[in-house]
């Protein structure tokens, strides 16, 4: 096991407005997470020494204004003003769970004593996938003159070889994403709040890229969240209850530059970042209470809970019905509603949620006895990270 179990924890959160439009400036959010988090850690911003985001618009075709459609640590270190900053990092790998593990890392080596990190999502006006000339370069010469070329229609091709060869049936999916939207009716702050779904919802729905339909895919939206971290001695002395990280995995993973990836190559990265997760944890999936698992699209959960060791593979789909994943089932499911139903920021909130149901503090969604909190942050595509936090040190 990891020697360095339990001996960081998440002390506070924090949560900007999420919306559809762009009226405030992605700064602004940021800054409301920031606050926020910082105060419900019980601390002030003299205490805060060390930053770190992922600060990427994945939106194509429109320009990264740095406070407008990103926030940079640059940007965020000019709105506090942070009189003991010693430690700052933005990373890229398309994976906000690579900011945490290096905040994590920074704090276990002392450079810092408090860090900060947020992911802040800018939904620009007009097309978010917007192609921004007429000529296509590299590999999307041979995709995009046909129409292709979103990562949903990348990820909708994985998702049909696994429906196939799995015989199974996309109408299955309807379970997690009502599922999912009956979570989002406890969590105030996501963007579906008050407006549930149903199965006839779901199956009246316009396709955008077969076998997804619209609610497959979460919703961009404009808002930003944000944790604070700090050692577990330190966090002990805090407010709020900690949540103790008790293990993380991180797996890069090469495709070919315009390939939104393979099966095999989404299987394969959740696979080997679970691995690192239980090995440094000492648990197993079946010690787990509660799971969120990235679901940017409907799929991405699928191919976790087969990959990360929680059901066979092909069976997923089946694995999910019959109230398995509701809040008192065997296995709750992205509790907090999912990136469908609070809105595209990509995996921060999936780990705010597993703190939370670790700490207690997740309020009319929290799960009974939620010990074991597994967090799958990413769509292991590029870059799977995986965490385990736990209400108790052990």
């Amino acid at each position: 096991m990891w020697e360095n179990r339990c001996k960081i924890a998440i002390s506070g959160v924090g949560y900007s407005k999420v919306s559809r439009t762009a009226d405030v400036p992605l700064a602004a959010h940021a800054l409301t997470a920031v606050k926020e988090a910082v105060s419900d850690s019980g601390l002030t911003m003299n205490d805060i020494d060390g930053l770190a985001t992922y600060p990427e618009l994945p939106a194509t075709g429109h320009a990264e204004v740095d406070g407008i459609s990103i926030v940079s640590v640059n940007c965020m270190m000019a709105m506090l003003k942070l009189p003991n900053l010693a430690w700052h990092i933005q990373v890229g790998s398309v994976n906000i769970g690579g900011a945490v593990q290096q905040a994590v890392n920074a704090l276990l080596a002392g450079v810092c004593k408090y860090a900060v990190v947020w992911r802040a999502m800018h939904n620009p006006r007009g097309t978010y996938q917007n192609l921004p000339s007429g000529n296509a370069a590299g590999a999307t010469q041979f995709t995009a003159p046909y129409g292709f070329g979103g990562p949903g229609q990348g990820m909708a091709v994985a998702y049909t070889r696994w429906l196939e060869k799995n015989n199974q049936k996309r109408e299955k999916m309807v379970t997690l994403a009502v599922t999912q939207r009956k979570h989002t009716q406890h969590n105030p702050h996501a963007y579906f709040y008050g407006t549930p779904l149903s199965e006839e919802d779901y199956f009246a729905s316009r396709m955008v890229a077969y076998p997804f339909c619209l609610f497959d895919c979460d919703i961009p939206v404009q808002g930003a969240v944000a944790i604070v971290l700090t050692t577990a001695d330190r966090a002990r002395d805090l407010k709020p209850t900690p949540a103790y990280l008790a293990g993380y995995g991180e797996r890069l993973h090469f495709e070919v530059a315009g390939r939104i990836g393979s099966l095999a190559s989404y299987m394969e990265g959740g696979a080997s970042s679970a691995k690192l997760t239980w090995e440094r944890s000492g648990f197993t999936p079946k010690d787990v209470d509660v799971a969120q698992i990235y679901d940017g699209f409907s799929a991405s959960v699928i191919y976790g809970l087969e990959s990360y060791g929680f059901c066979k593979e092909g069976e997923a789909l089946d694995f999910i019905q019959g109230g398995r994943i509701e809040l008192d089932g065997e296995l709750p499911l992205n509790t907090f509603g999912g990136s469908l139903g609070t809105g595209r920021i990509h995996g921060l909130w999936h780990i705010i949620e597993g703190a939370l149901q670790a700490s207690g503090r997740a309020g009319t969604r929290q799960v009974k006895d939620a010990n074991v909190s597994f967090v799958g942050a990413s769509a292991p595509i590029v870059t799977g990270t995986t965490f385990i936090f736990v209400k108790e040190p052990y």
